[in-house]
């Protein structure tokens, strides 16, 4: 039998809650269930129109308006838990504008922690925080293509980060999905490798953005590196903002240098699984 190929499309984020989102339209209540939210005066009263066939492979799908079997973060080929982290760092998720994931070794084995932004923002690669909405191009544009297998290139907003497009067969259909890469320290991926950024050797400014702690009150100021050598990372990963609970910097190799990232609302940088945990701290 001849396998037919197609491309995994880019989902916009299947929220659930209609008071969360704030906007009419259809919603994904659960994968099982469409419905779609009207604003009243008083709130949003979501309605249930369709009841998707899990059994056969149907799950619901915003963008289509219907229950469908294309993959997205309902069908469970582009559900959590299936990201492959390719080395440590944070990705943003191929499928779902508004999901990212933190890479990190625990133990021997490298593992992925799946972080949702939440209500109508979504996640910012350029800044790798959740400052975009899911109104943005992100949410609505594919950001990749999968023309063949092999294929590759840099990922939209960050050369740093590039994809390579695979194949796998999921019923008896032939399904091309790109995987994930970063480049070393001050690199950016041209189309075929990872080269030098311009003005690699120089130090980067780390662009600060003043935190709080849910529950607590801090009237410090937050202390960050200042210097080159501060800068320098002294090893690859996730390592800890010793002034703010819920920042961390993010070092692709040694002697690259420190990107420094806050974890979203509601959430603190966990030390023993180094990632966004949701609680307080």
């Amino acid at each position: 039998m001849s396998h037919m190929s197609h491309q995994i499309p880019m989902m916009s984020r299947e929220t659930n809650l209609c008071v969360e989102r704030q906007q009419a339209g259809l919603i994904c209540e659960t994968c099982e269930l469409l419905a779609t939210c009207v604003k009243m005066s008083h709130g949003y009263l979501t309605v249930p129109v369709e009841t998707c066939d899990t059994e056969k492979g149907f799950y619901c799908n915003v963008n289509l308006g219907a229950c469908s079997n294309v993959t997205g973060p309902c069908h469970p080929f582009g559900y959590e838990g299936n990201f492959v982290c390719t080395s440590q760092g944070v990705f943003p998720d191929p499928y779902d504008c508004q999901k990212y994931h933190m890479c990190y070794v625990a133990g021997t084995t490298l593992v992925s922690a799946n972080i949702e932004c939440g209500g109508d923002k979504a996640y910012n690669v350029e800044t790798g925080e959740c400052t975009l909405s899911i109104t943005d191009e992100v949410c609505n544009l594919m950001q990749y293509e999968c023309p063949r297998v092999g294929h590759s290139a840099a990922w939209p907003n960050n050369k740093n980060l590039f994809y390579i497009c695979k194949a796998t067969t999921n019923d008896e259909t032939r399904v091309l999905y790109p995987t994930l890469y970063r480049c070393g320290a001050n690199e950016v991926f041209d189309g075929v490798d990872c080269v030098a950024e311009e003005n690699a050797g120089s130090a980067k400014p780390v662009t600060v953005k003043p935190t709080r702690p849910s529950g607590s009150i801090n009237n410090s100021v937050t202390v960050l590196p200042t210097t080159s050598s501060d800068l320098e990372c002294t090893k690859a990963g996730l390592l800890a903002d010793p002034e703010d609970c819920r920042s961390y910097y993010y070092c692709s190799g040694i002697r690259g240098t420190k990107k420094r990232t806050t974890c979203p609302q509601g959430t603190y940088f966990n030390t023993g699984v180094a990632s966004c945990t949701i609680g307080s701290c």
